[in-house]
């Protein structure tokens, strides 16, 4: 018995048995095989089997685009072998035959080793099909759409059942997702494993493997997998590595931008680009650590009223200006801010020394004048006057960066930083409070007024809180 198997891109795979007599081929529903490419002519070929001779014979209708067999272009009729292929513009027809030899490129059963030379046959077997896959694949941009895409293929061009397609970031699940040990040996040997109903293909990328591709046949008339079908799912791995390596590069160079703007509006420059390059090395940013900081936080007074005093519109105008002054003078003294509605927050350490060896609690209280002054300076409409208070506590807080690749921060947690909230109450108007950790640092460098132990909300003990007298101009460096 003689089969023609029949594959195009966009129809479901079919075996077609030879009968005795002619079989036509071509676009038109008279056909025996009805082709859908358009590249096929109306009548393109048609095959004759002569069942007492055991004989298969093609002629091709004098086509516009041709007829091939086994990637040769044919214009007299050809007599046909098991094994042979015939192109019909995308479409691919494989003839095999019941009575034909049987060899081992038949019957893959087995291990596989995944070579370069296996490869290298399969592409230069299935072209064809792949130029499609490749075609198809490569206008998607979502990693789960393209391997969706991939299954719907696999199982209209190979006429399998189920195709399971396991991503390298799934491989600690492996066990639990195809149990035995065929999937396990495919990652760690680099093997196709093939079995007459079922195949196991690793996807590869240079020297690692990205996923897994797993088919398989249920329906009990249905034929073993041949070399052919092994051939096809390792080609059709290549493309698929091909796309995870694409897609996982394009996640990559997104989280990078989404990076490069979360760091270039809250870090100083300078930190910014040593963090985006260490982000590019490691694919990370630095997760939370204990350290010793200096926080900093400053708020607008009243800001309900002031925004219903002057409407949201004029109140979001103040707010953008008040965050443009205030972050540009966190960064000049090197700190990292986050903003908090109708506030600001900073945080100053002391991981790399600053241009002018200055220690975080100096810089931060730099910040802290500068900050006051700046505001004092500001022009608004109708002689409105802004009030805000600065406050400044030192001691140690879990710091790093939080949040999912979608949404990442710069934050400090603990103790040190809800004592520095606090303060702000001490602050207004328009006044720079410390704590004691921050006033050791700085003392004999600025003129200060004691306050004295002030409990705040919270917290059971006082904490010993200072202000800052000295004016911003007195502070420049000379």
């Amino acid at each position: 018995m003689w089969r023609l198997s029949v594959s195009e891109p966009s129809t479901d795979s079919r075996v077609v048995e030879l009968k005795n007599g002619k079989t036509a081929i071509g676009r038109n529903t008279e056909n025996q095989i009805v082709l859908q490419d358009v590249s096929a002519s109306r009548f393109h070929a048609e095959i004759f089997f002569d069942s007492e001779r055991n004989h298969v014979i093609i002629t091709d209708l004098n086509s516009t685009n041709g007829t091939y067999i086994n990637r040769q272009r044919v214009s007299d009729p050809v007599v046909l072998h098991p094994d042979d292929i015939i192109r019909i513009g995308q479409a691919v027809i494989h003839l095999s035959s019941d009575t034909g030899p049987t060899s081992a490129s038949k019957n893959p059963r087995g291990t596989h080793r995944f070579t370069r030379e296996l490869l290298l046959e399969s592409l230069d077997e299935h072209a064809v099909l792949l130029y499609e896959v490749s075609r198809r694949l490569n206008m998607l941009t979502n990693l789960e759409d393209a391997m969706s895409e991939v299954r719907v293929m696999m199982k209209r061009t190979m006429a399998i059942d189920d195709c399971i397609i396991v991503h390298h970031s799934d491989f600690p699940e492996i066990d639990r997702i195809m149990p035995g040990t065929a999937a396990r040996n495919a990652i760690l040997n680099q093997d196709a494993e093939v079995t007459p109903t079922s195949m196991i293909v690793p996807v590869i990328g240079g020297e690692e493997v990205l996923g897994l591709l797993y088919f398989a046949k249920s329906r009990p008339d249905t034929r073993p997998f041949s070399r052919r079908d092994l051939q096809l799912a390792i080609a059709i791995s290549h493309q698929v590595a091909l796309t995870i390596q694409r897609m996982e590069l394009m996640e990559k160079l997104r989280q990078q931008e989404n990076i490069q703007k979360l760091l270039t509006r809250f870090v100083p420059p300078n930190e910014a680009k040593e963090l985006i390059e260490d982000y590019a090395r490691t694919g990370r940013l630095p997760g939370l650590r204990q350290a010793k900081v200096s926080i900093l936080f400053s708020d607008i007074a009243g800001s309900t009223a002031l925004a219903e005093q002057v409407g949201a519109q004029r109140f979001a105008d103040i707010l953008n200006r008040y965050y443009q002054d205030t972050t540009s003078i966190i960064f000049k003294h090197g700190g990292t801010v986050r903003y908090l509605g109708d506030g600001v927050m900073a945080i100053f350490e002391d991981r790399k020394q600053f241009v002018d060896g200055s220690l975080a609690e100096e810089r931060a209280v730099r910040a802290g004048i500068e900050m006051l002054k700046k505001i004092q300076l500001l022009q608004f409409d109708h002689d409105l006057k802004i009030i805000v208070g600065v406050a400044i506590h030192t001691g140690p807080a879990m710091v790093g960066y939080i949040g999912s690749n979608e949404r990442m921060e710069f934050n400090a947690l603990g103790d040190t930083v809800n004592v520095a909230f606090r303060m702000q109450e001490l602050a207004r108007p328009n006044r720079l409070v410390i704590g004691p950790a921050t006033m050791a640092a700085i003392v004999d460098k600025y003129q200060t007024r004691r306050i004295g132990a002030v409990s705040l909300k919270g917290r059971e003990k006082p904490v010993q809180v200072y202000e800052i007298l000295q004016t911003a101009a007195e502070t420049q460096p000379g």
